[in-house]
């Protein structure tokens, strides 16, 4: 089975990815993480791999007949992002033709969405002025607490690209399960068995649930200590890490990112916050599917915080 991610991006499809690699790996599957489709990928000793290097050098169609020549048995988890797409300029038609391919080439084909889009919105625009897309390292972290105010028209900018998004997925996909990155965060092992049927696999592998081991490790980068982890949580956590690692030098998955902030750190963050928050219900207004209600709900700490 191979499983195709669609994402605006910030939108958790990288850790998803890498997440559900992760599970397949510990359940002894042959499984490889190619990554973004439409900016680099070749075949290596039979499978599709990602190759950086290529970058938008391929046509859709070598894209689809790399796929079509990779191997059976290894499972594919891939991404397909519409703003590369967008980035490419390829032919309507082209895409028509690469669309109806995924369609029937990925038997699991998944939405990454958003429950709070003002925080999508509000991330992106952080992103943009730090130049951090993911938190990989303290370091990383440390550039992102340095933006103090945010480009307000990038921000309702990015809202208005994530409505485009939602356009392009019911126009182009069908048979789409939504997984938001709400709960990929916080009810991580619910979703890795909805994706993938297995359950309880870091339990039985790691000695915790999934969503315990990231909720630790966000908490381990930001507080730079293990002295608030017990005996328990520190094992499960060098576990975890150890096993991302040999993914890694495998092959198998890249880097795995770090959860940048909470709706709290943001708000106390970025002094034009509230002027954004503003505009984001003016913007809302005009598409009555967003649920306002969850722009100033905090689901990490799991309260409102307006």
């Amino acid at each position: 089975m191979n499983y195709l991610i669609l994402t605006p991006d910030g939108v958790g499809s990288t850790i998803l990815q890498r997440l559900i690699t992760m599970t397949l790996y510990l359940e002894k599957y042959d499984v490889i993480n190619t990554h973004e489709l439409t900016n680099g990928i070749e075949l290596k000793n039979g499978i599709a791999v990602k190759n950086f290097e290529l970058g938008y050098n391929q046509s859709l169609k070598e894209i689809t007949n790399i796929l079509k020549d990779s191997l059976e048995q290894t499972t594919l988890i891939s991404r397909l992002a519409k703003y590369h797409l967008d980035d490419r300029n390829d032919s309507v038609d082209d895409c028509q033709h690469f669309y109806a391919f995924l369609n029937q080439h990925f038997n699991k084909k998944i939405m990454c969405v958003r429950e709070n889009i003002f925080e999508y919105a509000m991330s992106w625009s952080i992103r943009a002025q730090s130049g951090v897309l993911n938190v990989y390292s303290k370091d990383d972290r440390d550039k992102v607490l340095q933006v103090s105010e945010i480009d307000e028209d990038y921000f309702i900018a990015k809202c208005q690209k994530y409505v485009g998004y939602i356009t392009w997925m019911e126009n182009n996909f069908s048979n789409v399960e939504t997984v938001s990155y709400e709960n990929i965060i916080k009810d991580s092992d619910a979703v890795m068995q909805k994706l993938t049927g297995h359950r309880n696999t870091f339990v039985d592998n790691i000695g915790l649930p999934l969503s315990t081991i990231l909720t630790n490790e966000y908490d381990f980068l930001k507080n730079e200590t293990e002295n608030n982890l017990s005996k328990i949580d520190s094992k499960a956590l060098v576990r975890y890490r150890m096993l991302s690692n040999e993914m890694i030098n495998k092959n198998v998955i890249f880097d795995i990112p770090f959860k940048n902030s909470t709706l709290s750190d943001k708000k106390n963050q970025i002094k034009n916050f509230n002027t954004c928050l503003d505009k984001f219900y003016v913007f809302a207004k005009n598409h009555n599917w967003i649920d306002q209600s969850t722009a100033t709900y905090d689901f990490w700490n799991e309260q409102h915080i307006c």
